[in-house]
């Protein structure tokens, strides 16, 4: 699988076929898989502005897909070795769900009646945030990518090397269709299927190597070829924008949810401040000490 994004996987592409391929595989370590249907079922247990966000951003979903994998081949390790048995990790994952019960239930008792940021507040919330709001470069890219198999020997990679070079050459040629090349040559299929198009691309997801590339590029140019971890790309760069502060429409969502979250935390004090103002804890503090006395001082000299 071509690595063009830091901890790439398959593109956004393919989760947009969810609802009609639920079981289409996404992504895959040995046994373990995670398809279409798991990433719409995990996108709809988040937050609005964090679902949009990852449905909008390539390289956030896969980044954000790879975690998940990741998290669920160490699973699958620990309950092969039966740590899920283990008394101190059931107690520590008892409490996790209790948290999670609890918190719930305190967003259910408290958020149905927080009113929605106004058009004012969240103009101001943009006003105060603008110094964090800011968009590095990006590149308006497309790419041809080859695979190059596990373990590949020296003469398979001299193969695709001079493919690669082929490929370019055959781009380069007058009134040549890099998207044409793509879609017939780029053995990353999602990608090739748009003409090897990958839109605009911020600069701090692309890998090492691309990003290398680019930074030195012209718009309306053809990379030499660069290679990856486990592939060989040739890249198209388009257009180039310059860092800058996020326009307003774009960070909207963003700062909506962090007011409704901030209104949420306040709310949720209040519920539990009334609550102890309802009925206080009483704490027996001296069979506190009694039961678990703190540690004798260690003597100096």
């Amino acid at each position: 699988m071509p690595r063009f994004f830091r901890f790439a996987l398959l593109p956004i592409a393919l989760l947009l076929t969810a609802a009609n391929a639920p079981d289409a595989v996404i992504a895959q370590r040995g046994e373990v898989k995670i398809t279409a249907g798991e990433i719409e079922k995990l996108l709809e247990l988040m937050e609005p502005a964090a679902r949009e966000r990852l449905r909008t951003n390539p390289a956030a979903l896969t980044e954000a897909i790879r975690e998940r994998l990741l998290r669920d081949s160490l699973l699958a390790e620990a309950q092969a070795a039966k740590w899920d048995a283990r008394a101190d990790v059931a107690a520590k994952a008892d409490d996790a769900r209790i948290q999670v019960i609890v918190q719930s239930f305190v967003a259910s008792q408290t958020q149905a009646s927080l009113p929605e940021p106004t058009e004012q507040e969240i103009v101001n919330s943009y006003e105060a945030s603008k110094s964090r709001l800011t968009v590095p470069k990006q590149y308006n890219i497309a790419q041809i990518a080859l695979l190059i198999p596990p373990n590949a020997s020296k003469e398979t990679e001299e193969e695709l090397r001079k493919k690669i070079l082929d490929i370019r050459a055959q781009a380069l040629k007058p009134k040549a269709d890099f998207a044409d090349l793509a879609r017939k040559l780029s053995q990353d299929k999602p990608t090739a299927g748009r003409g090897g198009d990958l839109g605009w691309v911020r600069e701090d997801v692309l890998i090492p190597a691309i990003r290398s590339a680019v930074m030195t590029m012209k718009d309306n140019t053809i990379s030499e070829p660069i290679r990856g971890s486990d592939s060989w790309h040739i890249v198209r760069l388009s257009g180039t924008r310059p860092p800058g502060v996020m326009p307003l429409e774009q960070a909207r969502e963003g700062l909506i949810q962090a007011i409704r979250q901030a209104r949420a935390q306040a709310a949720a004090r209040a519920y539990l401040a009334a609550m102890l103002q309802k009925e206080p804890i009483r704490l027996n503090e001296i069979e506190l000490s009694r039961q678990f006395p703190p540690p004798a001082a260690t003597p100096t000299k």
